[in-house]
Parts: C-alpha cells; structure tokens; sequence
C-alpha cells in the first residue's frame, strides 16, 4: 500500500495566506516524519480553492524541508506552460530530490486560467498530449526539435538529464472517457477524484485496463492513485460537524471559481463529458453543494477510526487500488486539529487497511 497526502493550502476569505502556506508546509513535514510515502502540491489560480499558483516552485520547497517522502504536483496544469520549461523543471527537481519527484498533470478546468493566461482552452486536451509527447522526446534524447501544431523550435540540447530513467513517474488527472483513454493508450497510471463513488472508480479502471490492454500494458501493474478526502476524530459525528462549514465554503468556492458550469461554458469543446455529468447531477438533486458536500462524507474516509477503515477496505477492495492520496486540510483546517487526524490516522487507519487483490491478476 501506499498512503499520500494532499497539501491543499485553501483560503477562506478571513484566514491569512501567510498562514495557510505555513500550514501547508507543516503538514508536508509531518507527513515526512509520520511516515507517509508522499506529499502532493496543488495548482490553483484566483481563488481561495488552493492558493498555490505555482507547484514546481512549492515541490521544490517540501523536497528540500524532507528527506524521505516522495513529492508530486497533483496537478500541474500543462497547457499553461511551455512543454520544454515543464521538462526542464521536471529533470531539475529529479536531480536535485535524488529521484524523489513524482509528476502529477492535467488539462485543467478553470476557465479564467485560460482566458487570463491566454491559452484557448477548447484545445486543452490537444495541447497536453503535445506537450507529453514533447517531454517525453525531451527526457529520453540529448537533443531534440519539434513541429507540432501548438508549438515548434528547432534543434536544442536540454539539460539537465532526469536521474529517473526513462523520467519520473507521470500520473494523469483523469475524469472524461477520452482523456482515461488517451492515459491508458501511453501506460500512465490515473489519479482517481474523491467525487466519485467506488463503483464509478471502477468504471473508469476497467475502462482503462481495456485500452491499456489493447496497448501493450499490463493493466495489473499499473499503479492507479485515489485522490480522498480524510479526517479521523473520536465519533463519526464529531468529524462531520466540525468540519461541513468549511467543506460547504470549498465546495461552494471550486463551483464559483471554476465556471465551467456557467451556462455560457457548458458547451465548450472538449468539456463536453463534464457538462452531461452535472446535468445529470442536477436532475438526480445532487446539484446543491450542501448536498455535494454529504455525498463527500458518505464515501470519503471521514469519520471514526472504524468507520475510516471500514470505507478503505471498502475502496480498496471494490477497486483493487492499494494507493491513496489523503487531502486532510479541508476536514478541519486548523493545524492543530489536521496534524492530530494525521497521526491518528497513520497509527490507527493504515495498519488495518488491507491491501487488495489486484482486479487484473498482478
């Protein structure tokens, strides 16, 4: 089994970012010294959902304040980039971690990133698959030129070379049935969202294992990771009171920041998958946050120590994943309190946790 956690560093409007990146911060150390096998940083623009705009620049900083834990972007936005910086950042954090980096991407959501950073995000799909290819060229040759669609430069050597061979593990944030297909198609292992249910995550892996089958890859081995939120307290009930206002605020916060779900963007293309999924939301009564926000309760590892395990056991058993990335901040938000549900949850969760039986024979 392997056990991540999220380094979220969420705002609300009355908290202090100097804070909350302090936080953040704290919790990438204790998940260091606890004994988790990874810390992930997040990208986020103009809102209080996350207040890391720049996750190489905030890997770099928990890679550097740990010794032993993995770090990974979860997720960096590639289309915002340019694909030779990205692959040069990738190998400089490689070499500098001593291979400890691990690379979390996606096409993104928000739509005010695109429009303020000036990238048309109905090619947002087209883009990242250039852009990976491109560093995938980048990583495993000396040299390397490019005439693509998006972009095009002539011959440059890149440095430095990754540590990691072929290059550090890519893990692709994964929702809509073409980007599953496009991962499964290349062997890169999904980040599964906490808004999910088990039996839609196993949709989207038997999904995946299909493709990657038809590929060439064995659908056993790869290691698939699902994102959760966590948070582990004395009674069930004592976790979800104390922690729906703020879990009500950052839902609320993703809806108002994202505006993908404004009328006007519901028929953006490429995003297609995405505006039927909250249609049917809405129609089944889901669309409220407050109701959004008890559906996260009923299958996130939020609760008792019990009840936490009994949900993993659960997951990991209808999924036949044995990696999770554990997001404890938005449960609480106090140091304090996230630290304590960290250890506990470390000490008292994990160890009863089984690991399960691969659904591909691995």
């Amino acid at each position: 089994m392997k056990w991540g956690v999220w380094l979220i560093a969420a705002a609300m409007p009355d908290e202090n970012h100097e804070e909350v990146i302090q936080d953040a911060l704290a919790y990438g150390r204790a998940a260091d010294t606890l004994g988790y096998d990874e810390a992930w940083v997040l990208e986020h623009h103009f809102t209080g959902y996350g207040t890391c705009g720049s996750p190489m620049t905030m890997a770099a900083y928990v890679l550097g304040q740990t010794t032993r834990i993995k770090v990974g972007t979860g997720i960096s936005i590639v289309p915002l980039e340019h694909p030779l910086r990205l692959a040069e950042e990738v190998a400089l954090l490689d070499n500098m971690s001593g291979g400890r980096f691990l690379f979390g991407i996606g096409r993104g959501l928000w739509v005010k990133d695109f429009k303020v950073f000036g990238v048309n995000m109905e090619h947002s799909r087209e883009i990242m698959e250039e852009w990976v290819e491109v560093m995938q060229m980048a990583w495993g040759s000396r040299s390397c030129k490019f005439d693509g669609r998006f972009v095009q430069f002539d011959e440059v050597e890149v440095y430095p070379r990754p540590l990691t061979t072929p290059h550090p593990p890519i893990y692709v944030a994964a929702q809509s049935p073409s980007t599953i297909e496009w991962a499964a198609a290349r062997g890169l292992p999904m980040m599964l969202t906490f808004i999910l249910d088990d039996q839609a995550k196993l949709n989207q892996i038997e999904l995946y294992a299909s493709v990657a089958a038809d590929h060439g890859f064995d659908p056993g081995k790869i290691d698939h990771a699902i994102s959760c939120l966590a948070g582990v307290g004395p009674t069930t009930q004592a976790v979800m009171d104390a922690s729906r206002d703020r879990l009500i605020w950052w839902q609320d916060e993703f809806v108002r920041a994202s505006t993908i779900f404004a009328p006007e963007n519901l028929k953006m293309r490429g995003y297609e998958w995405f505006a039927r999924e909250w249609e049917k939301q809405a129609i089944a009564g889901k669309y409220p946050v407050a109701e959004r926000v008890e559906n996260n309760f009923r299958i996130n590892p939020i609760g008792s120590v019990q009840e936490c395990v009994d949900k993993l056991n659960k997951t990991a058993e209808i999924t036949g994943v044995s990696h999770f990335i554990c997001g404890f901040e938005s449960v609480s938000g106090k140091r304090g309190p996230v630290l304590e549900s960290m250890q506990v949850f470390k000490e008292e969760v994990i160890p009863r946790v089984l690991t399960p039986r691969s659904k591909f024979g691995r």
